[in-house]
């Protein structure tokens, strides 16, 4: 006898054919890439930067060059001063509560930056200008506008602050047994993104929204104490100049062997012979076409190094480095091995790494990534050592090659990362690390709590114990049941690899990538995007009926009622067995919700059926499991 099913879900809303309400246009193809006329400005970056280890400061000169690719001209131009926040009355602190992961911690520190010499010029003559600063953001206002379509302008100013040993987990200084390591980030005034979906991006830094840049050419200069070692983006240029001819040899032998090479042992950190002369020295560093550069400074540093092979035949240098507490082979004493074979994956699965050089810094930073270098927490051992490294150098790929915008849309480069992290665990070293399959009906469960919120909130307005849920891990095993139930690995994996290749160094919105997906994999997953990340629509899939079909007196077979009892579709997988033992399972597509919320299976057998189960590998998000199954 069939079961009463009363339910939540309604087709129409879920299927409704008006999901995008904005058509595409000559800046964003509705095809979800880039159209014809796509533009994004531009910002270059000269930096010079001195460490002062003893007041636990950085001052530097910025000079940016900037240019207005867009159609409109620009009566004033904004920067990100995201340094700001560590500052005593920044409007982010008010904000963070107590225990918090982000702003300085609790720490009482004098932080923010100080700003002097500011000036403006345009073809070597001064601009005149007024500017204000608004917590972590400043407006500088031109006398006259920046004219559109290529108009330059150069800005300099000399900056320093104070470093937090806790900077919203994301930049900081640490004390080791052998010297304090300090890990700069977000460290210089960045010009904010105007583009062509909100014009000026500037929105504050408040810690739980991270970044989002425009992409540029950046030489910076490190100054500090000779005995340190610094690690930065991009390529070191003068390698000569930094190490002792014993570690620059092993620098040079290690671009040329696919084993790890110490370029400095551990006995070598408390030798005041590894490290050239006293006083000071200046490390140089270039990386182009990125968004930002980071770097790390100490003189507790053992380094390590391998050759990183890509795909085209280039070669890039995976490094760690890391304080003699953390070097042991269940360690970070693995990093560069690390290192290496993530970013060999990534290569050669979605698109090719574009730096000369991948560093790995062990740090007090729990995990936080930067083209071209990654600081992960100094104490993680074995699967977590390897999970950090993979996961902050996953973010190569999103957000610093696929540019999107983190502080309104942190799922996009998180949740991203979350999911190809997983392929990447499965192929390291034949499965090391590689993760048990997920119970996606337990999963589901535990995702469908109204207190969640949903995907598509900005990270700074959901509440911080669910943005490990909703920035991270639902993104993720949403793209994994797209790929794995809905689509199949091969739509899916071109459709995401063209993804990426059309975006890289550029910046999609949501639509585009959902767009994107699309058109990519031939499909239309509105009804996905809208219940999984618009919304925190449940699937509950139930049989409500299964009886017997006869034909002069003998069983012909079986009809299989099933019901959709929540707001979310899902593709619908039917496991019958029959008396003689024989196991069968049927697949229905989503498409079967598109007008029913019922559906009736007819199930041909001579057989007697002994049970049929909804979802048996439990691969589907269904948060109640026990209308899933029927037994004679």
């Amino acid at each position: 006898m069939a079961q009463q099913a009363t339910g939540n879900y309604d087709p129409h809303a879920a299927f409704n054919p008006l999901f995008y309400t904005q058509n595409g246009n000559e800046f964003r193809s509705a095809s979800g890439y880039p159209g014809p006329k796509y533009w994004q400005n531009r910002a270059d970056y000269k930096i010079t930067a001195n460490l002062d280890e003893a007041k636990n400061q950085v001052t530097g000169t910025v000079t940016i060059t900037y240019k207005n690719n867009s159609p409109d001209k620009l009566p004033y131009l904004w920067l990100q001063m995201d340094q700001n926040l560590f500052s005593e009355n920044s409007r982010g602190n008010s904000l963070i509560a107590a225990g918090s992961r982000y702003g300085a911690r609790g720490e009482k520190v004098d932080g923010g930056y100080k700003i002097e010499g500011l000036s403006l010029a345009q073809k070597a003559k001064p601009v005149k200008f007024t500017s204000i600063t608004e917590d972590t953001r400043m407006q500088i206002r031109l006398d006259q506008p920046l004219a559109a379509n290529g108009d330059v302008i150069t800005i300099k100013m000399n900056f320093s602050f104070i470093i937090p040993i806790n900077g919203s987990d994301r930049m900081g200084h640490l004390t080791t047994k052998n010297g304090e390591i300090f890990s700069i980030a977000q460290w210089f005034p960045r010009m904010a993104v105007y583009d062509d979906v909100l014009g000026w991006n500037t929105l504050p830094y408040w810690g739980a929204g991270e970044f989002y840049c425009e992409y540029g050419d950046v030489d910076f200069d490190v100054t500090a104490p000779s005995n340190h070692i610094v690690m930065g983006s991009g390529e070191l240029l003068n390698p000569q100049e930094v190490f002792t001819p014993t570690e620059l040899s092993r620098w040079n032998a290690a671009k040329q062997s696919d084993k790890t090479v110490t370029i400095r042992t551990e006995e070598e950190v408390t030798n005041p012979k590894s490290r050239p002369g006293t006083g000071k020295l200046t490390w140089k560093f270039k990386i182009k076409n990125t968004r930002d550069v980071a770097w790390a400074s100490s003189k507790a540093f053992v380094l390590d190094a391998a050759r990183i092979n890509l795909p085209s035949g280039k070669k890039s240098l995976a490094v760690s480095a890391q304080p003699v507490e953390s070097n042991g082979k269940d360690g970070y004493g693995r990093g560069a091995e690390y290192v290496k074979a993530s970013i060999e994956y990534y290569s050669k699965k979605w698109f090719e790494y574009p730096y000369p050089m991948a560093v790995n810094v062990a740090s007090n930073v729990g995990g936080m990534e930067y083209p071209g270098i990654v600081f992960c927490g100094w104490k993680a051992k074995n699967g977590s050592a390897w999970g950090v490294i993979d996961h902050e150098f996953g973010h190569t790929w999103f957000p610093m090659i696929v540019g999107s915008n983190e502080r309104k849309y942190g799922w996009m480069d998180e949740g991203f990362n979350t999911f190809i992290n997983g392929l990447s665990a499965a192929e390291f070293n034949k499965g090391e690390y590689k993760r048990k399959p997920s119970n996606i009906q337990a999963i589901g469960k535990s995702m469908a709590n109204d207190k969640l919120e949903y995907v598509m909130l900005m990270p700074d307005a959901m509440k911080e114990a669910n943005i490990g849920t909703n920035l991270y891990f639902k993104p993720g095993v949403g793209l994994n049941i797209l790929r794995d139930q809905v689509l199949g690995a091969d739509r899916f994996d071109y459709a995401f690899k063209k993804y990426i290749e059309n975006w890289a160094f550029k910046h999609p919105t949501p639509f585009d990538f959902f767009r994107a997906m699309e058109n990519g994999a031939g499909e239309d997953l509105s009804w996905f995007w809208k219940g999984w990340f618009l919304e925190n629509w449940k699937t509950d899939q139930a049989i409500t009926d299964v009886k017997e079909v006869n034909k002069d007196g003998a069983i012909v077979g079986y009809n299989i009622q099933i019901t959709n009892l929540e707001k979310m579709p899902m593709p619908v997988i039917i496991e019958v067995k029959t008396k003689s033992g024989k196991t069968d399972i049927i697949k229905l597509p989503v498409d079967v919700w598109m007008r029913n919320t019922s559906w009736t299976v007819n199930y041909p057998t001579t057989e007697e059926v002994v049970s049929v189960t909804l979802d048996p590998e439990k691969v589907l998000p269904d948060v109640n499991e026990t209308n899933n199954s029927w037994k004679k």
